[in-house]
């Protein structure tokens, strides 16, 4: 039997029931910064620290992190949600960055002080498929900021993580052994 080809308006829908976590990514080339929001980023690898980020090759961000060669995941908390807006597309340019404080560490991609953690990366390999670039960058340095919740992304809406208590009845619907 052959498989039909999945419908891509159905693999949106399914894909955007995914929680992930939010994450902006910079990066500094031709004098200018360069960010974006980000769910499409994870660990790739504890040895060497290795982490990957999807970036759609339309976006202005992705065409900077192909020049420099470098990039910084932002990992944002749970308050951060304006400033997601902001690098989704609310601001643009340099007036993405004017409300927080920055800094840059090893490969001068942009930091946000005050994220849960940051990533500073330097890309070793990447690979185009479809309407993404994978990037995977070699973690040159990293900046544990303020402590809190992160800021997760699900079904179009922002969210915040919510720890179940041992002995807590779990959510209706959820079911704890046959997940």
């Amino acid at each position: 039997m052959e498989a039909k080809p999945v419908d891509a308006a159905l693999f949106k829908a399914g894909m955007r029931t995914l929680a992930g976590a939010v994450n902006i990514v910079t990066t500094a080339a031709g004098g200018h910064r360069h960010g974006m929001t980000a769910t499409a980023v994870c660990s790739a690898t504890a040895e060497p620290p290795t982490v990957l980020a999807c970036i759609n090759r339309l976006a202005a961000t992705h065409g900077a992190v192909a020049k420099s060669k470098v990039f910084c995941v932002n990992v944002l908390r749970a308050e951060d949600w304006e400033l997601s807006s902001a690098f989704s597309g609310a601001a643009s340019g340099e007036a993405r960055f004017k409300s927080r404080n920055w800094t840059r560490l090893a490969t001068g991609a942009p930091v946000l002080i005050d994220s849960l953690v940051s990533f500073d990366c330097r890309v070793v390999k990447k690979l185009v498929y479809g309407t993404h670039t994978i990037f995977l960058g070699k973690v040159e340095q990293i900046l544990l900021g303020q402590k809190g919740k992160p800021l997760l992304y699900s079904d179009g809406q922002y969210a915040r993580l919510a720890a179940l208590t041992i002995g807590e009845p779990m959510p209706e619907g959820l079911d704890y052994w046959g997940f």
